[in-house]
C-alpha cells in the first residue's frame, strides 16, 4: 500500500523537470483548457487562448488503447496477497468530442462529450467477487464538460471548467443519482504569444476518489518554435518537438482518475468464502460499492496530418498504477495518503501499452 503513495509524491517532484506526454485518449479528470479555436481574428485587444506552435485542437477523436498482460493480486489489509488473477489484455475504446458553443474574442465556451469503455480478459482469481465482476462487466464512463476561457485584457485571463459524469458498470440503466461533478478555476497571464501560465484549484477524481488539489497551467513554445512544453500539473505534462506544420512528437505523462459505481457487485458475492477482512459476510453487506481507479501513463507519441483536417496519432508507453481499490458507501472525500481502509485492496501491476487514434482537428 505504501508504494502507491510513493508514486504520487514522485509525480509532483518529477513534474517540475519531466519530459512529458499528453495522452489524448483519456479524459478522466484531465482539464484541458487549451482546446479552443477563434471563429475570427480578435476585433478588440484581448489575449487569445493559444500559444504559437501548440498541438492541434481535436474536434472529434476516436482512440483505441491496449495494455499488455499483467497480474491483478487481491491483498489483505496488511498488504499480503490473498488471491491473484491474470489480466491477459485490457482494452479501452474512447470517443471524444470538443464542440465550440460561443467563440468570440472576449469569451470562449466549449462543450466536451466523452464516452469510454474498458474491458478486461481475465484468467484465474479463485472466484473472488471483484475479479468475477470484472470478467463479466465493462467499465464505462460518460462525461459532459463545459469549459470557459474569459480574457480580461491583452495579458490576463480566467479559465473555468465544470463537468458532470456517470461512471460504472451500467448498460442502458444509468443511475443519475451517482453523477460526479469535477470542476476547476484558474487565473492566468499571457506575457507574449509563446507563453501562458495560470494558477488555481480543482475538485477532482484524479486519485480515484474525490479530492481537492492546487493546479498549475503552463504552455510555453521556445523561441525557435520547434520545442515546447504543454502542462496542466498534476494531471499531465509533455515536451513537444514539431518537425514541421504537419507532424510533431511528444514525450510525457498523463494521470487518469475516476470513481466507478459497481452496481452489479452483489450479484457475485453469494456463495463466496473468504478470510479475515475479505470474508463473504462483509462483501455481501457492502452498499454503494465503487472502484477507485487512478493511473499514470508515461509515453512517447507521434502525430501527423493524414489528409486535410484529419490527423492520426500513435503512442507507446508504460502504465503505472496508483489506485485500483474498492470502497463502499458511495462518493466521499478521500485525501491523498489517507489510511482509511478499503473494502478490497489490490496490487494491480504495471504493463506496457500502446494507443492509436484518429482525430478531426479544427481548421
Amino acid at each position: 500500500m505504501k508504494s502507491k503513495y510513493l508514486w504520487l509524491s514522485s509525480l509532483f517532484t518529477l513534474s517540475l523537470g519531466l519530459v512529458a506526454q499528453e495522452d489524448t485518449t483519456s479524459s478522466e479528470d484531465d482539464f484541458d483548457f487549451s482546446d479552443f479555436e477563434l471563429a475570427a481574428e480578435p476585433a478588440k485587444v484581448f489575449c487569445n487562448n493559444k500559444v504559437l506552435g501548440q498541438s492541434p485542437t481535436s474536434l472529434v477523436g476516436v482512440f483505441y488503447n491496449h495494455q499488455l498482460a499483467h497480474d491483478l493480486p487481491i491483498e489483505l489489509s496488511d498488504g499480503s496477497e490473498f488471491d491473484r488473477a491474470e489480466i491477459s489484455a485490457a482494452q479501452q475504446f474512447s470517443l471524444i468530442s470538443n464542440i465550440p458553443l460561443i467563440s468570440r474574442n472576449n469569451i470562449l465556451i466549449n462543450m466536451g462529450i466523452t464516452y469510454q469503455e474498458q474491458r478486461y480478459s481475465i484468467n484465474g482469481g479463485n472466484g473472488h467477487p471483484f475479479i468475477e465482476h470484472l470478467k463479466d462487466n465493462a467499465l464505462r464512463r460518460t462525461n459532459l464538460t463545459f469549459t470557459l476561457f474569459k480574457p480580461l485584457n491583452e495579458k490576463n485571463f480566467i479559465l473555468a471548467q465544470l463537468g458532470a459524469e456517470i461512471n460504472g458498470d451500467y448498460g442502458f440503466d444509468m443511475d443519475f443519482s451517482k453523477t460526479r461533478l469535477p470542476l476547476a478555476l484558474l487565473y492566468g497571464w499571457k506575457p507574449n504569444d509563446r507563453l501562458m501560465y495560470a494558477f488555481g484549484a480543482s475538485r477532482t477524481y484524479l486519485g480515484g476518489a474525490l479530492n481537492y488539489v492546487p493546479i498549475i497551467y503552463y504552455y510555453h513554445t521556445f523561441q525557435n518554435q520547434k520545442w515546447g512544453i504543454e502542462a496542466l500539473l498534476p494531471a499531465r505534462a509533455l515536451v513537444r518537438y514539431r518537425f514541421n506544420s504537419l507532424s510533431f512528437m511528444s514525450l510525457g505523462f498523463q494521470v487518469n482518475g475516476a470513481s466507478y459505481a459497481l452496481n452489479n457487485f452483489q450479484d457475485y458475492t453469494a456463495g463466496y468464502t473468504g478470510t479475515n477482512a475479505n470474508n463473504s459476510e462483509q462483501l455481501l453487506a457492502a452498499q454503494d460499492v465503487e472502484l477507485r481507479r487512478s493511473e499514470i501513463r508515461a509515453g512517447l507519441a507521434y502525430s501527423r496530418q493524414l489528409s486535410g483536417f484529419f490527423w492520426i496519432s500513435a503512442e507507446v508507453g508504460y502504465r503505472i498504477n496508483y489506485s485500483y481499490d474498492v470502497d463502499e458507501n458511495g462518493d466521499f472525500l478521500r485525501f491523498f495518503g489517507s489510511d482509511d481502509p478499503y473494502l478490497i485492496n489490490t496490487g494491480l501491476e504495471n504493463p506496457l501499452y500502446f494507443t492509436i487514434g484518429l482525430s478531426y482537428v479544427s481548421p
